[in-house]
């Protein structure tokens, strides 16, 4: 396995008199996999499906960088005074911010109302690239974690710094528990591995527990309280035929809502298109619109029907092509 140049923008750093404030590093991509390794050495965390962050400190200044390098400091400032507590020295860390339920579970659809209406968030370090000065990238993954979670020990109980825990070996069994709970998936990371900066490497593996692809919109569901929309219709093309693959109603924003109501009432079908595999009961009420978008879905599974199980809305865009649409493979 090669590994990528590190590539270090020196441009983020600055000199807090004798601490330095860590250059922004470009952050390792793990690699998609759809099988989990049997190797028990490996180390399993949860996906959090946050906003990437990496974030430097040298003493009381900090600064927060999201993947691409840009300075988001001031999108976060809620996360600063626990961050500039943390050391006296210099500190460089990756991980995610986050938005936690009221069950204590990451939803990124809760992220994003945060960020644009405010509310708590939280940061989960998973990785640990600098310290005091030194470059600790090319130190053993597992290794590092450990420094990490001692940096993050005592933390008082209502800490928006968290530390991201890892299971070592029987990743089979993490996956399985991960799929029944409804989260996304795992990353495995080899334990005696570099902190590959700037590359895409197989020293960290995704393997999600929810597949997700594109579907056609077919219409909509109003809300039963105001203008917006309770849920889209889904749907693929499969030997020329417009299949209906169900409703989505999870991980709508109120925002959301009212935005997909005000591209899709515009574009309302004159006629309702054939759709195949659909009740006269689930066609009562719909709003049709013409099949010019695609939605993208995360979901668990299909029924024997064909009907996607526990979907989640994840974005909308258009598409001009919609008959291109099918149902992948699992």
């Amino acid at each position: 396995m090669s590994a990528p140049k590190l590539l270090d923008r020196t441009k983020h750093v600055r000199r807090i008199g004798k601490v330095t404030l860590p250059a922004f590093r470009p952050p390792q991509i793990a690699t998609l996999q759809r099988d989990v390794p049997e190797d028990d050495n490996w180390l399993f965390e949860l996906i959090y499906g946050g906003y990437r962050c990496q974030i430097a400190i040298a003493g009381g200044e900090v600064r927060l960088y999201n993947r691409h390098g840009r300075d988001c400091t001031e999108k976060f400032g809620q996360l600063l005074p626990a961050l500039s507590e943390l050391t006296g020295g210099s500190l460089l860390l990756d991980g995610e911010i986050c938005a936690l339920d009221d069950d204590g579970r990451t939803d990124r659809n809760l992220l994003k109302t945060r960020i644009a209406e405010g509310g708590p968030l939280v940061f989960f370090a998973f990785d640990l690239l600098e310290v005091d000065g030194e470059d600790v990238r090319l130190v053993p993954q597992l290794e590092r974690k450990r420094r990490l979670a001692a940096l993050l020990a005592d933390q008082p109980v209502d800490s928006p710094l968290l530390y991201a825990q890892h299971v070592v070996g029987n990743g089979r069994h993490v996956f399985e528990a991960i799929r029944a709970g409804g989260y996304e998936g795992i990353v495995g990371k080899w334990p005696n591995s570099r902190y590959y900066s700037g590359g895409r490497s197989t020293a960290w593996i995704e393997i999600r527990a929810l597949r997700q692809q594109e579907f056609v919109v077919l219409g909509w569901l109003p809300s039963q309280s105001d203008e917006a929309i309770a849920g889209l219709l889904l749907g693929t093309y499969e030997g020329g035929r417009l299949i209906y693959r169900g409703e989505v109603e999870a991980g709508f924003t109120r925002q959301a809502q009212r935005s997909l109501m005000r591209l899709l009432e515009p574009v309302a079908a004159r006629r309702q298109p054939r759709v195949y595999g659909m009740s006269r009961g689930e066609m009562r009420g719909v709003h049709w619109t013409q099949l010019r978008f695609a939605t993208q879905i995360d979901f668990a599974d299909v029924t024997a029907e064909g009907r996607l199980v526990r979907p989640t809305y994840r974005g909308i865009r258009e598409d001009e092509d919609a008959r291109s649409i099918h149902l992948e493979p699992s």
